[in-house]
């Protein structure tokens, strides 16, 4: 209460005070000899720190660090900015590509279409309890704003044509749910606990910009006014003109996160648990021996390094086998480099870019003069053709 009234008398922003109030609820895990009484408050923020960053949270909100005096004035400053940490390792290279390529991108489509996915934490704990349970990806129904767009939102942009966002849609069609027969779970996201959802709603929990969705729902859209995380991400896309190369990158990324929370494609965890149930040697006792736990760890290898086929798990992503004959001829660098070589190499890259520049400029002047004398070759011929008739 302390540290509430304290931000709350600083700022007057009742959510913020909560929040700071909400961290300091707890003792800190770590106390580094040397930094308790030895850092004054007023010049570092090491004492926050150790309590924020003990807190592990899914998302964790991050103040600006302490300003240098000697740099108070280059615009450099490191700003205000909200953490993602939900990720988990998965079992390749392509799933982890993925999950960290679409974290980025929906901070890009948050910070840009400006949207507002703020809803009660009561109904975060809620969600982390059911996506604790078995299948829950398909299963399961989770909390999730309905409305993402705030009350001053929904004005055009100045700088763009209103319908960028439309013709993403047309453009662009997201892998389409997959129906109850072909989806690998053995139960449809019904709901299951009919009786949990008025609960909520007679303890004033939810309101109208909230309500329960399936995982599908939350990615790929729900009726007509919930357009889904995957479709936003494409819609950015579009917004920034992402040349093909890329676009092709990132489109397999995005159908394959699509399809596993369409649950097209198993998750690592129900890819687990199908081989260890249909092990030969499981006697459905919850017992993993040791000989199963062998062939588990070798089969996740073979799927990692690209020598075993996991389509249920993979969908139409194709894993390139890890060779020894592929790694880099020699070793990533590990000296520093002088300020002198540093300085020469950047100019080098810095060159080429101009260069490069240079060239497009070039060949776009080419081509504009080689189609004004083409036109004009035309115009002549037609002169000609037209005085000779």
């Amino acid at each position: 209460e302390e540290m509430r009234d304290l931000v709350l008398q600083a700022t007057g922003d009742h959510m913020l005070a909560r929040h700071v109030a909400h961290l300091f609820v707890r003792d800190p895990l770590v106390v580094f000899e040397g930094a308790v009484e030895e850092v004054p408050d007023e010049e570092a923020t090491d004492h926050w720190e150790n309590i924020q960053s003990t807190n592990w949270q899914t998302m964790r909100w991050k103040p600006p660090p302490p300003q240098d005096p000697d740099h108070a004035d280059d615009g450099n400053q490191i700003g205000w900015r909200t953490e993602f940490r939900a990720m988990e390792v998965q079992m390749t290279d392509f799933e982890n590509a993925a999950f960290s390529v679409f974290i980025v991108l929906l901070t890009r489509v948050l910070f840009v279409f400006d949207l507002d996915l703020v809803m009660p934490l009561s109904l975060v704990d809620e969600n982390m309890k059911r996506a604790q349970k078995i299948d829950a990806v398909c299963k399961e129904k989770f909390f999730f704003r309905k409305h993402m767009v705030p009350g001053h939102a929904g004005q055009n942009c100045s700088s763009c044509d209103p319908p960028a966002s439309g013709a993403a849609a047309e453009a662009v069609t997201p892998p389409q749910p997959p129906s109850p027969t072909t989806a690998p779970c053995n139960k449809s996201a019904a709901g299951d606990e009919e009786g949990e959802e008025e609960t909520l709603l007679d303890e004033g929990m939810l309101d109208d910009t909230v309500e329960e969705m399936t995982m599908d729902e939350i990615f790929n859209g729900k009726g007509d006014y919930f357009p889904g995380l995957v479709p936003l991400c494409y819609a950015y896309l579009d917004h920034m003109n992402c040349d093909k190369k890329a676009f092709s990158k990132l489109d397999g990324y995005l159908r394959f996160i699509s399809a596993r929370a369409a649950a097209q494609v198993k998750t690592d965890a129900g890819w687990i648990r199908d081989f260890v149930l249909n092990h030969p040697e499981y006697a459905k006792d919850s017992v993993v021996s040791p000989a199963i736990a062998h062939d588990l760890v070798k089969a996740c290898d073979e799927v990692g390094r690209g020598e075993r086929e996991a389509a249920d798990l993979l969908g139409e992503a194709q894993i390139d086998p890890v060779l020894a004959e592929n790694a880099y001829g020699s070793q990533l660098a590990r000296e520093r480099l002088k300020g002198s070589c540093r300085h020469l190499l950047l100019c080098k890259y810095k060159n080429r870019a101009s260069d490069a520049a240079a060239a497009a400029f070039g060949a776009d002047m080419e081509g504009a003069v080689g189609r004004k004398a083409r036109a004009n070759s035309r115009t002549n011929r037609n002169g000609v053709e037209a005085d000779g008739m």
